[in-house]
């Protein structure tokens, strides 16, 4: 039982790490920083995606005087100032103003002086189609809960495979769903496909995520030949399936 226990928490902990260090590396990742306004700290996080028609852009500011305002780079500059919600300043993107691809910039001022952040270029900002929260949150279980099972699986080699089919079968089956069907949704909104244009099928089945289904097949089925019985295939699998997950 304590071994179980063991081997869950190191299988969480796992994919937990290494989702996260996948995040930060993103090109996607949010530009944040600190900056010092006439000695006071303000907090930035300017984003590079937003989902649906609007999308909030917030700074923390300890400068109560401090102002700010967002230039966004088209065809012509449009500026959108800030307002300010306790020790927020926040302001709202609109996708119908904008476009669905921009650059932008922004500028605080304080007194007699004008920061610019960033300091040289633009974050570049694009808005994706909405996606409904219920779709999100099962894109979010069904990828998380059959990374963790194909890395409980694996680990299960150190418990003397006494579970291994069960976890590789269970994990074959949530993995599946997500391939097939939840991530293909999820997709087809994001990027608007739907009543839009005809859905490039490549385009929905990432070929990452293919592989790791064909391997995961191919260890449930190796996992039910009796000469496999003590070799480390679910363990290597594993191994293999968290490097394609992270690229």
């Amino acid at each position: 039982m304590k071994n179980n226990i063991i081997l869950w928490i190191s299988a969480i902990s796992i994919v937990f790490v290494l989702s996260y260090l996948k995040s930060i590396f993103s090109e996607n990742y949010p530009v944040t920083g600190t900056i010092g306004v006439d000695g006071l700290k303000l907090t930035y996080k300017l984003d590079k995606e937003g989902y649906g028609d609007k999308h909030k852009l917030m700074l923390r500011s300890d400068n109560k005087n401090a102002t700010a305002s967002v230039v966004i780079k088209k065809d012509s500059l449009i500026k959108f100032d800030f307002y300010k919600e306790d020790i927020f300043l926040v302001t709202e993107l609109n996708r119908k103003i904008t476009g669905k691809e921009f650059g932008y910039h922004l500028i605080i001022k304080s007194k007699d002086k004008e920061y610019r952040i960033p300091k040289d270029g633009e974050v570049i900002f694009i808005f994706y189609g909405k996606i409904s929260k219920m779709l999100s949150a099962m894109f979010n279980l069904f990828l998380f809960v059959g990374i963790i099972l194909i890395v409980r699986s694996g680990l299960e080699y150190f418990n003397k495979n006494l579970m291994t089919k069960k976890f590789l079968v269970l994990a074959g089956v949530v993995w599946l769903a997500f391939v097939m069907l939840i991530n293909p949704l999820y997709l087809s909104y994001k990027y608007e496909y739907i009543n839009h244009v005809i859905t490039p099928i490549q385009s929905l089945f990432p070929v990452n995520h293919l592989l790791i289904l064909i391997l995961l097949i191919a260890s449930v089925i190796l996992s039910f030949n009796k000469r496999f019985k003590d070799n480390p295939v679910s363990l290597i699998f594993s191994v293999v399936a968290l490097i394609l997950f992270l690229f």
